[in-house]
């Protein structure tokens, strides 16, 4: 009976910091995150008018544009399974095919692998590109 008890306390210890983890990720995931580089074939080039957006299950991807101080957006949704982040963009408020040409995305969908997140740093693969991304 006392070895059935420990099994179980430790199964449920186990449940609940795996719980714990994803929780913290989605939590420390929450907010606006600034574009810093981007990565691809070994050139790194700098960029600070791009954000990702993410607050619950909600996503919104916004592009600067320091000639006219705007800002052109597009909101979806997000995913987030183990290191696999993955986005999807809405026809809201301008259709997709209006938005993507201003991206680097090929479609509405994207994943991302996530390398690094910290309260201050964010770290995404996708596409043989590395992003890096800095709390804003």
């Amino acid at each position: 009976m006392k070895t059935l008890y420990n099994i179980l306390l430790t199964i449920s210890l186990l449940s609940v910091v795996l719980t714990s983890c994803n929780k913290d990720d989605n939590s420390r995931l929450e907010g606006k995150w600034q574009m810093q580089t981007v990565e691809s074939n070994g050139v790194t080039e700098k960029v600070d008018t791009i954000y990702y957006n993410f607050q619950t299950s909600l996503f919104q991807y916004q592009i600067y544009n320091p000639n006219t101080d705007s800002m052109r957006h597009s909101y979806g949704f997000k995913v987030l399974d183990n290191n696999i982040l993955s986005l999807e963009l809405t026809a809201y408020p301008n259709p997709t095919d209006v938005f993507l040409p201003h991206t680097d995305w090929e479609s509405i969908r994207r994943d991302f692998y996530i390398e690094r997140l910290t309260n201050s740093t964010l770290i995404l693969k996708s596409e043989d590109k590395k992003y890096k991304f800095r709390k804003f």
